[in-house]
């Protein structure tokens, strides 16, 4: 009987880190690394982490000095929350760097927002919901850089979930959006909540 090797932690963010050095376009980039985290999630993590806790929180897995898109500084993140309350949509964008989100277990929904102009240069655009994924266990998506999105919990289910950004977030100016007015508002990760 053959015994199929693990894939652990040290391989995944060995895998991660290639990723960035021999990939220089972010679509490529998110594209393999959501590649990456289903095959994490395969093999158990994150729950197998040593850095991962049993507590609801965010959990700091890695950070990378050397690799990153367009800059060094890529960051893992999982997470482990309790049902969340429906809330208002928050709904923001990630500046020029990508996301991928994937849930291990649970689930969460993300919504992609696109401002759509009506072809008359007097009116404003209009912004849209334009897409809603649920994610259930082992699924992972990735929002570009410049795209919108917001993220809810389930309402029901205890979710684990993993978070990896292209580069540092609080390095980053980014947006967030109201969704009725469609106006947006600078932000730092590093001097605001983040969503």
């Amino acid at each position: 009987m053959t015994q199929t090797a693990v894939y652990t932690e040290q391989q995944f963010i060995a895998d991660l880190r290639d990723v960035f050095a021999t990939h220089r376009d972010s679509v490529q980039q998110a594209h393999h690394v959501a590649a990456l985290l289903r095959r994490a999630f395969e093999n158990g993590w994150p729950e197998n982490s040593e850095k991962f806790g049993d507590d609801n929180g965010t959990y700091e897995i890695y950070r990378d000095t050397e690799y990153g898109h367009p800059n060094p500084g890529f960051v893992v993140l999982a997470y482990r929350q309790g049902p969340q309350e429906i809330k208002r949509p928050a709904p923001h964008d990630h500046g020029y760097c990508w996301v991928a989100y994937g849930v291990k277990s649970g689930g969460n929904t993300q919504s992609r927002y696109a401002y759509v102009h009506t072809g008359d240069d007097v009116e404003m655009p209009s912004f849209q919901l334009v897409q809603t994924m649920e994610q259930g266990p082992g699924d992972v998506h990735y929002i570009l850089p410049g795209e919108i999105h917001s993220v809810q919990g389930s309402p029901t289910d205890e979710t684990v979930y993993c978070r990896i950004t292209s580069m540092d977030l609080d390095t980053v100016q980014r947006h967030r959006y109201d969704v009725e007015s469609g106006r947006s508002a600078i932000f730092s990760s590093a001097t605001t909540t983040t969503p």
